[in-house]
């Protein structure tokens, strides 16, 4: 279903209790100012109304978090490690030299495919899997003698003259059950593709950092390449992505363009210059007109394939022009999904929520789900090694959701300092965390956002540390399996501590997903090392919105 039937839907469709709702939404907007201010002394606005206003109209109002994931990034820039499943509801996520499998219905991690390397990226068709990656020295493929497709003769590629270079990168197939790896590219494989030709008969494009398009036909194990395309002079390829409705590749690299492919024609057929650096992610929307590019320096572009040349909004990091700030996913709203949104991931802890019917003040009226590094404290906490998923808003009383406005121009250093309060016994005594101000710092002021709790000037590593170790000395024997009997804890807390950015995690991918158990869509937030998010889409409230804007 494309957005102009999924908005016609809304229209025209929509009944007396859902108009009753969307003017109750109105009225809650309307009486922001006043509650905002009485929020911390009323447990219901601190723990329901402060936790969950900013993310009414997109989210419900309980996230999740499962612990003990501990997703992998192998290249500091590729960070779409993080895919849904709908057929067998199992979330795919790469871990040292596999790519793991959590099923979001009986909540079991298992390891899906074993590689002989680290992937650096990888995708899937169904229970079809890709992967990429680069042959170091230390790799136990080094002395294998892999099939070298980039040298083989092929009057598609026109390249003979490469065929005694040297050639690094790692495609593998996973059929669900063999596994077939070859050697594809000069460089490091930064992305790579399936699509579905026919029976067990897939396309694949590959993006590497020779400069080169890689294009394979796969059937069975069987693997071919048919062509090869160089972009432009000089740039690496980052992103590709084909279009849902006709046969048009869009790819982005290191520079400003934006290319458009025709595979079977093997050229480009249009280029656009973004004026922004390096893009690091592609989508289309599944009415295969509209699509997003994400760049290095903290810009997403939304385009209509129909008029390339004007940009239909731009929309801005929270942190423009640093590495933190970098965008680097953008995914839509799968297809037949009514939601009609855009989901855009910073380098470190940040997630844009983009409404698709509104996009005349998107930089203004969009919100930012924020990931500080102390949820994953509190999730190895209440999770115990466990890796059911674990309500948010009941003792985690920090809000996760905020205006772009608030991070971006009053609080833009907002989980600084702030880290999960360890209690002795946490049994007896919910835990307690630091809760960040709401001033009207402005973001040139380098201030410390301070517990209202237990205020502090600076944080002892060493001390708290060993507070930490302290508190947890095992005074029950019978939790000895628990994490805070671990010494390997205290020294990845201490890590969490000293290196995550302005106290968030840094991400390993974004992802829209549709579980079998669940009337609702999801959105799913993956971090480097840590655990997974997840928050349910307010469907109702999506069809009910009393405005919205024509795309």
């Amino acid at each position: 279903m494309t957005i102009e039937d999924s908005l016609s839907y809304s229209k025209h469709t929509r009944n007396k209790s859902s108009i009753d709702q969307g003017i109750k939404n109105l009225n809650l907007k309307k009486r922001k100012s006043s509650l905002y201010q009485n929020f911390n002394t009323t447990n219901i606005y601190n723990k329901c109304f402060q936790n969950y206003y900013n993310s009414y109209q997109y989210l419900k109002p309980q996230p999740c978090y499962v612990s003990n994931i501990k997703s992998n990034v192998y290249h500091w820039q590729l960070r779409d490690l993080i895919k849904f499943n709908n057929l067998s509801n199992d979330l795919y996520y790469t871990k040292n030299d596999c790519i793991m499998k959590y099923n979001l219905q009986s909540f079991n991690i298992n390891s899906h495919l074993k590689l002989n390397y680290n992937p650096r990226c990888f995708n899937h068709f169904n229970d079809f899997i890709v992967t990429g990656g680069v042959l170091t020295s230390s790799s136990k493929l080094f002395s294998l003698n892999l099939s070298n497709l980039s040298n083989l003769s092929n009057s598609s590629t026109n390249n003979n003259n490469n065929d005694k270079r040297i050639n690094k990168g790692l495609f593998s197939f996973f059929n669900g059950s063999n596994l077939h790896t070859v050697k594809v590219g000069e460089m490091i494989n930064n992305d790579v593709t399936i699509y579905s030709n026919g029976q067990n008969q897939f396309n694949s494009y590959i993006c590497n950092n020779d400069t080169f398009l890689y294009s394979l036909d796969i059937s069975n194990n069987d693997i071919k390449m048919v062509n090869k395309l160089n972009c432009e002079t000089n740039t690496c390829l980052n992103n590709v992505v084909k279009n849902p409705c006709q046969n048009l590749l869009i790819v982005t690299g290191d520079s400003s363009s934006i290319f458009f492919i025709d595979p079977n024609q093997n050229k480009v057929v249009n280029k656009i210059n973004s004026h922004h650096e390096s893009g690091f992610g592609v989508s289309y929307h599944s009415n295969g007109y509209l699509f997003s590019s994400v760049f290095q320096d903290g810009i997403c572009q939304l385009y209509d394939l129909r008029n390339t040349k004007d940009v239909i909004t731009e929309i801005k990091s929270t942190r423009q022009g640093h590495q933190s700030g970098a965008f680097r996913v953008c995914k839509f709203s799968p297809e037949n999904d009514f939601n009609d949104l855009l989901i855009i991931s910073e380098h470190v802890g940040r997630i844009h929520l983009i409404d698709l019917r509104n996009l005349s003040n998107v930089n203004k009226d969009h919100q930012v789900i924020v990931v500080p590094a102390a949820l994953d404290q509190y999730g190895e906490f209440k999770a115990n090694n466990k890796h059911e998923p674990i309500d948010i808003y009941g003792d985690f009383t920090s809000p996760l959701v905020y205006d772009y406005d608030y991070l971006t121009n009053v609080n833009p250093k907002l989980f600084k300092e702030f880290s999960y309060q360890f209690q002795q016994s946490p049994e007896s005594s919910p835990p307690k965390l630091n809760t960040p101000n709401y001033s009207t710092t402005t973001a040139n002021e380098d201030t410390t956002v301070l517990s209202s709790i237990s205020p502090r000037a600076s944080i002892d590593f060493d001390s708290q540390l060993n507070d930490i170790y302290m508190s947890h000395e095992p005074t029950n024997p019978s939790r000895s399996d628990s994490y805070m009997l671990n010494s390997n804890y205290v020294e990845d807390s201490y890590q969490q501590y000293s290196n995550h950015i302005h106290g968030e995690m840094e991400l390993s991918g974004i992802e829209f997903c549709n579980p079998l158990n669940s009337s609702d869509s999801k959105i799913i937030i993956g971090c480097q090392d840590a655990g997974i998010l997840m928050w349910d889409i307010n469907t109702n409230s999506r069809r009910s919105f009393s405005s919205f804007e024509m795309i």
